[in-house]
């Protein structure tokens, strides 16, 4: 398998635009990467069935697809993601006097990419790359909610509800609903799941194809969270991811569920 793997990437490696677009015939691929015609044949058959390479209907030659550029801007949405975040994170933090959390999703878990720590003596500091799956917390449930549905499903799906990581019993029923209640209301609300005696508010950031590809979250000691409080740190969270979302080239319109 790695074999085909690495012919696969040699394949896109040779298609690369240098300076223009570039086509190539299966013979031409074959004969620049020393690579039999058939199995050269077959990979671009598997790279265009996935949109990684298509083929000009005219020529019969190949480029690269649109597949490639998506993933491209997905990476780059990631990398710029953080460095977009730290000023809007930093601001939010000094509002609330709480910690906020930069968090996206990693296949089937939710992941903690940057902090800004509370001023306050008492506060939550959860370490950076802290892992959870993706029901769990209102960082990770938020982007859950908003994720395509048929994404959203598969990972429902994967997860081991008999054994949940939670400090609370939790079902794939009662996650589904609020899921819903996250999407009417724009933001998620969890307390004491990962760390007892903590509350986290957390609201979707999305990327300039209206996909969501992160979260704002603040924390801190439910103590402090009554629910005039609460609903003013929800309106900031809110206000500060549709800030980070807007400079990610974001518009204001999700994709239909």
């Amino acid at each position: 398998m790695s074999g085909v793997i690495t012919k696969a990437i040699q394949i896109l490696d040779v298609l690369l635009p240098q300076g223009t677009e570039k086509e190539m015939s299966v013979t031409e691929i074959s004969k620049t990467l020393d690579m039999p015609v058939q199995s050269v044949h077959r990979l671009l058959a598997s790279l265009a069935e996935h949109g990684f390479v298509s083929q000009n209907a005219k020529t019969k030659r190949y480029k690269l697809g649109l597949s490639i550029m998506r993933y491209g801007f997905l990476m780059w949405d990631s990398l710029m993601l953080r460095t977009i975040a730290r000023p809007f994170m930093e601001e939010l933090s000094k509002r609330t006097k709480e910690t906020v959390y930069l968090s996206v999703r990693e296949n089937a878990e939710g992941v903690y990419i940057d902090s800004v720590d509370s001023p306050q003596v008492l506060k939550i500091s959860e370490p950076i790359g802290l892992r959870l799956p993706m029901f769990i917390g209102a960082s990770n449930r938020v982007i859950l909610a908003y994720l395509n549905p048929s994404l959203q499903q598969i990972l429902l799906d994967g997860f081991d509800w008999d054994n949940v990581p939670a400090l609370k019993p939790m079902t794939r029923e009662s996650i589904e609903e609020e899921l819903e209640v996250i999407r009417e209301r724009g933001y998620a609300v969890t307390e004491g799941e990962a760390t007892e005696g903590t509350t986290g508010i957390g609201a979707p950031i999305f990327s300039y194809e209206n996909m969501v590809i992160g979260s704002l979250n603040v924390a801190g000691p439910t103590i402090r969270f009554g629910e005039e409080q609460l609903d003013k740190q929800a309106s900031l969270v809110i206000k500060y991811a549709a800030r980070i979302s807007e400079e990610l080239g974001y518009r204001g319109r999700r994709r239909s569920r």
